[in-house]
């Protein structure tokens, strides 16, 4: 039986834990670090290092003299070593089985179908019958002829009739064949050299243009023979035709065509294509392609200082690099593992930046699992791709890292310094990935930096061109200022071409990965922003027919507090929408809310304070739950919630102390419940809905007096404690003040009186009265 006590215990024992070693709240963070960086150290190749990668052919060796010490085998390059094992695949011969049984079958099926045809002409039958019986015959065996074909076999005569010249004369060879004997010794002849020869199972086209011999297994014998000896199924026509039966009968069409017909319906392939054994010896002789094309001894000098360095320099460098690691790994012990260990401190020293930068600027984000979790896919994304190039073409296709991808989607569901700094970070686990690569970690670097710029803001569907320009310049400014610096005689196009690629290409993908991290993480990003902010949305446009004054007032406020948000460098898209949905629950009861009071009728002065307070403050509560039937983001729901914070109605509350009748009046039922703004944009829209409900009461707005009221709500806000949680500073307040002076001032437009006007006006109209008079 489970003792429920002992259950209790653990929870309260855990959760006294928690709260006594707070570092155990960073537990999920710490798995998906160490998890990124184990997989990471994973994707290292394994025996192989990049001990030289940094030096480029053509470049001038500046350390000191290389001796080989000990003796190792030069490798193969990948292309060179791709290459060969190309032509040892082409150099073995297809495997072909021969069928003896199918000769021996054709010949029988032969010898049965003359054997009954000589049947049909020896029978006293009349010569309608056998034309029938033979036509019948030949349908049965697929042989299609018409009537003229088949009378040659019926009347051609069975032996050659005696010629008119001497005996001793010399017979002609086509006379030789026009009986029906030699018709059938050719026939059977022909099958039997065609078969004796090899008709192979496959045509022309189906055999590559390297084949050009073949192996042929008979009877446990195999021998290997020149393709152009066989027979195949595509040249078999033309082979009976021009070679064969034409020789014979060069004078005779008909008895071409029906030898021809007879033989095809008898003749099949005897040589049939051994798929299993042929990719099996392929398979063989790549295997047996040497990785090694030299050797270099003991002792030997590889590069001096200051030489110059050479292609087979570097193949000797390289090859020996992998062969010390791959001594260190059999010799074991300290040495294998310290190459691990030293992937993981440079991995996780690279790392470091992004987690410092969270922990200390973004400290909300780094205790947020679902943002560290997509920071951590984000990451562990390229670092994949990274991986994948390496195996493809290390030096090849380097440029098809897609860097940018990370950086802009950092940008779109983060912000720009934490992008910047994610993007640092990513960039020296790529250059570590490559071998401590300096120059892809500058490039990744700058190319990151571009791609941030591109999409700081997105509020039209022109970012992705936007995008893709500025990372293909970036890219190409990039490479081209180092190759210049490095090698301008070794100038790589194709590395312009692959990174151009790449520019075009991440921007599409980023889009792409955008549409599905909202759709997963429920985020909310400035696409998301730029759909809401259509006033022909179904809230926003119920908002205007229910609660038109409602409407207008929403509109203003995101007018004023997008203004106020660019001043301060918060998020002025996200007020915008936030200003635009703020008071939808007004929807449920707009008759209660002077903004949508016509005629003066105020339907409050017949309701008790205490219960028009209700009804005021259940438009937060109706708007909470409107925007989930909506299915408005979360981000927008705060707003909402926070725009009156715990906010006084100060009204009804002095109306509830003047009518108490001796009843206690408690403060907070007449407060809203809040919580109070937590962010720069709700704490915005706050003040921007007071600003903008009480400069409507002003009955002469000039500038003093707009300042005046906004200074004193401001004040007013920040003495109640109303801002305590936002993390609006003094001088953001002061920028948002005149912020919304600026814009007051421009709706109202207040003209100004400047010195002396009203007399020169009396003087002009004087003027015009003495005119009229003259």
């Amino acid at each position: 039986m489970v003792d429920l006590s002992k259950i209790v215990k653990l929870y309260q024992n855990g959760k006294q834990l928690l709260t006594e070693h707070p570092f155990w709240r960073y537990t999920p963070q710490l798995l998906m670090g160490v998890a990124l960086i184990a997989i990471a150290t994973l994707m290292f190749p394994h025996q192989q290092t990049y001990q030289f990668a940094n030096l480029k052919e053509k470049d001038v060796y500046v350390g000191d003299e290389i001796i080989a010490p000990f003796t190792f085998l030069i490798n193969k390059s990948e292309e060179e070593y791709n290459n060969d094992k190309k032509l040892a695949a082409e150099k073995v011969p297809w495997v072909f089985r021969h069928v003896d049984s199918t000769a021996t079958l054709a010949l029988e099926k032969c010898d049965r179908f003359f054997h009954y045809v000589d049947s049909i002409r020896v029978s006293i039958s009349p010569d309608s019958i056998k034309l029938r019986r033979l036509r019948d015959f030949m349908t049965a065996q697929l042989i299609f002829l018409d009537e003229a074909d088949l009378s040659y076999i019926l009347t051609a005569p069975k032996t050659q009739p005696p010629s008119r010249r001497s005996r001793s004369a010399p017979s002609n060879d086509a006379q030789k064949t026009d009986s029906y004997e030699a018709f059938k010794r050719n026939v059977r002849q022909i099958l039997v050299d065609m078969y004796s020869r090899g008709i192979l199972n496959r045509k022309t086209d189906a055999l590559p243009e390297y084949v050009t011999k073949i192996s042929i297994i008979e009877s446990g014998r195999e021998t290997i023979d020149d393709l152009k000896n066989f027979y195949r199924q595509d040249n078999v026509e033309r082979v009976l035709l021009d070679e064969k039966l034409r020789r014979l009968y060069p004078n005779n069409e008909t008895a071409v065509k029906v030898g021809y017909s007879i033989i095809a319906a008898f003749l099949l392939p005897n040589l049939i294509y051994d798929q299993a054994a042929t990719e099996q010896r392929i398979s063989e002789a790549v295997a047996n392609v040497p990785l090694a094309k030299g050797t270099v001894l003991e002792k030997e000098r590889i590069v001096d200082k200051h030489e110059r360095i050479t292609k087979e320099i570097l193949e000797k460098l390289h090859s020996l690099a992998q062969a010390r690691a791959e001594r260190e790994q059999q010799q074991g012990g300290l040495k294998m593992v310290l190459p691990y260990f030293g992937r993981i401190l440079i991995l996780g020293l690279s790392l470091s930046f992004t987690v410092i930068f969270l922990f200390v600027s973004r400290w909300r984000m780094f205790y947020n699992v679902k943002k560290m979790f997509m920071l951590f896919l984000i990451f562990l994304l390229i670092l994949v791709l990274t991986s994948l190039v390496n195996k493809i073409g290390f030096s090849t296709y380097k440029y098809l890292i897609p860097i940018s991808i990370a950086s802009m989607l950092l940008t779109i569901f983060f912000d720009t310094r934490t992008a910047f700094i994610s993007t640092f970070s990513l960039s020296l686990m790529i250059g570590a990935l490559r071998g401590n690569d300096f120059s892809i970690v500058l490039i990744s670097m700058f190319v990151g930096v571009i791609a941030i710029l591109s999409v700081r803001q997105i509020h039209t569907r022109a970012w992705m061109l936007k995008g893709i320009v500025l990372i293909v310049a970036a890219y190409l400014f990039s490479i081209a200022a180092l190759e210049f610096l490095r090698n301008p005689e070794f100038f790589n196009w194709m590395d312009m071409v692959y990174a151009s690629l790449n520019g075009i290409l991440s921007p599409i993908l980023a889009y792409g990965l955008m549409i599905i991290f909202e759709y997963v993480f429920q985020e909310t990003t400035d696409s998301t922003l730029l759909e809401l902010l259509d006033l022909n949305k179904p809230a926003m446009r119920q908002l205007a027919i229910r609660a038109p004054g409602t409407y207008h007032h929403s509109v203003m406020v995101g007018i004023l507090s997008e203004s106020a948000a660019e001043a301060i460098g918060a998020n002025a898209l996200l007020a915008k929408v936030g200003s635009y949905y703020h008071d939808i629950g007004k929807m449920e009861m707009p008759e209660y809310f002077v903004e949508n009071q016509k005629g003066g009728k105020n339907p409050h002065e017949k309701l008790a304070p205490s219960m028009s307070c209700l009804i005021l403050i259940n438009h937060v509560k109706r708007g909470l739950e409107m925007a989930e039937d909506y299915n408005l983001p979360p981000e927008i729901r705060d707003f909402i919630a926070q725009h009156h914070g715990t906010n006084l109605i100060v009204f009804f509350y002095n109306k509830a102390l003047e009518n108490n009748d001796g009843a206690e009046i408690n403060e907070s039922d007449f407060r809203y419940p809040g919580p109070k703004p937590k962010t720069k944009e709700t704490g915005i829209v706050m003040l921007a809905d007071a600003v903008e409900a009480v400069s409507r009461t002003l009955k002469d707005p000039t500038v003093s007096r707009i300042r005046s009221l906004i200074s004193s709500l401001i004040q007013e806000r920040v003495a109640d404690g109303e801002l305590d949680d936002c993390p609006l500073t003094v001088r953001d307040l002061k920028v948002i003040q005149e912020s919304f002076v600026n814009n007051l001032t421009g709706i109202f437009h207040g003209r100004i009186e400047y010195p002396n006007q009203q007399r020169r006006l009396f003087r002009k109209h004087v003027k015009k009265i003495a005119e009229k008079a003259s």
